[in-house]
């Protein structure tokens, strides 16, 4: 019988992934909106960033709320706001509607990541608590790499709007999964076994072991005057411009640049998230399997390797090469994002996990409005050349993995004590 963790993560894997929809779908219907619609790259750039103004603005309040009351309601209050503006978006003609809808969607979405990565921290224990997440963000893999295999077919016959509507119901399945399965903390979960609850308690009791004392006991005012949580803040920026420049330009990119029609973006944006979803899956494994004591090395080199793969993926010319490129580009940026966050899930007090991540998250977004709007600014003033905007994200991803080897330093070494066997 699957272990009541599990049950959760995986609902908490779904509502994940249809938000990653969601939030997508507006790069696949960027041509057909600025066709429709009359709008200039700089200016999808904007109503893009809109959205990660909201989305930024909202990550603390979002965690410190499910400090204060639990993650279950603000993650299914999340749910069900941002469903109802994904639904909208399909409704507006006007630039300034459009903005405002795009705003208000990252709102509701901004709220959802911190009490996710506050169910992590009260549901998974320290020994495996990189693996948990790195398995629930494969979806910001996964997402992107269903996106364009979904919203195409729909596009195509039906319209952009259609795209949108058709998202907005699917969030209603998700706000009653999560009404439905979702709970703050094991002891609050209806049929949880009393193997898991043993299991849960004695690794509970190896975290205090480990735990840093002074962390473990601060304020959201200690925590925030800390340097190790500016210095996360800062590096998921600078990563997360490579990210999501990479994630909201890319069907542009190569429907204007490549000449690639429709469904051959579909394709060749879909497949490389593929490999993303695995480099995700994977970081987190390896950071609690063979880095546990230097976590911060295997960001280094997934971000030094995913910015070389992406150089070579914009600078040739051959299409088959470029793909190759593309795929182990996403591959180790996604590692590395997998595996940078790793470090604010173990860092950061359970007392204090909503908020902290939610703040480091903020920077995160920053760099998801900074991104679109940069790279469209720099397409226009050169002329329509993608491959100038593409080298902000690729200086960003180098950027980050300077400050992280700078900056980030190692944890003494864990200890690890074995776990009791479930029933």
């Amino acid at each position: 019988m699957m272990n009541a963790k599990y049950k959760v993560g995986a609902v908490v894997i779904f509502c994940y992934l249809v938000a990653w929809l969601d939030r997508m779908a507006i790069s696949m219907a960027v041509p057909s909106m600025m066709q429709d619609l009359g709008f200039s790259a700089t200016t999808v750039g904007t109503i893009m960033s809109a959205f990660f103004a909201g989305y930024a603005l909202f990550q603390m309040p979002g965690g410190m709320l499910s400090d204060k009351i639990g993650p279950h309601k603000v993650i299914t209050g999340a749910l069900a706001w941002w469903s109802l503006f994904t639904a909208f978006t399909g409704m507006v003609s006007s630039l300034s509607a459009m903005l405002v809808i795009r705003f208000l969607f990252g709102v509701g979405e901004g709220v959802f990541p911190g009490p996710v990565w506050k169910m992590i921290g009260n549901w998974f224990s320290k020994k495996d608590r990189a693996t948990a997440n790195s398995v629930i963000l494969m979806t910001v893999a996964l997402g992107p790499a269903l996106t364009p295999l979904i919203v195409a077919p729909i596009l195509a016959p039906y319209g952009w709007r259609a795209v949108f509507y058709i998202l907005g119901a699917l969030g209603v399945v998700c706000v009653l999964l999560s009404w439905r399965y979702i709970s703050n903390t094991p002891y609050e979960c209806k049929g949880i076994s009393k193997s898991e609850i043993e299991q849960f308690e004695a690794e509970k009791a190896i975290d205090a072991k480990n735990a840093d004392k002074a962390m473990e006991k601060a304020t959201l005012g200690q925590l925030m005057a800390s340097p190790a949580i500016w210095i996360l803040f800062v590096s998921v920026l600078a990563l997360t411009i490579t990210i999501y420049g990479y994630l909201t330009w890319l069907p542009a990119y190569l429907s204007k640049a490549r000449g690639m029609s429709l469904v051959k973006v579909g394709v060749m944006a879909s497949v490389p998230f593929f490999f993303a979803t695995i480099g995700m899956g994977l970081s987190g494994w390896l950071s609690d399997k063979y880095f546990r004591n230097n976590r911060k090395l295997l960001v280094i080199v997934s971000e030094l390797l995913g910015a070389f793969a992406l150089y070579k993926f914009f600078n040739v010319v051959d299409m088959g090469e470029a793909q190759i490129y593309q795929c182990v580009a996403a591959f180790f940026l996604y590692m590395a994002l997998g595996s940078i966050w790793s470090l604010p899930v173990l860092m950061i007090p359970e007392h204090l996990m909503g908020s902290g991540t939610g703040f480091v998250n903020t920077g995160g977004q920053l760099g998801g409005f900074i991104a679109p709007m940069a790279v469209g600014f720099m397409i226009d003033y050169f002329g329509g050349d993608y491959v100038a905007g593409f080298n902000v994200v690729i200086g960003s991803a180098v950027l980050s993995a300077l400050i992280v080897a700078i900056f980030v330093k190692d944890k003494k070494k864990e200890v690890v004590m074995p776990t009791i066997a479930a029933e």
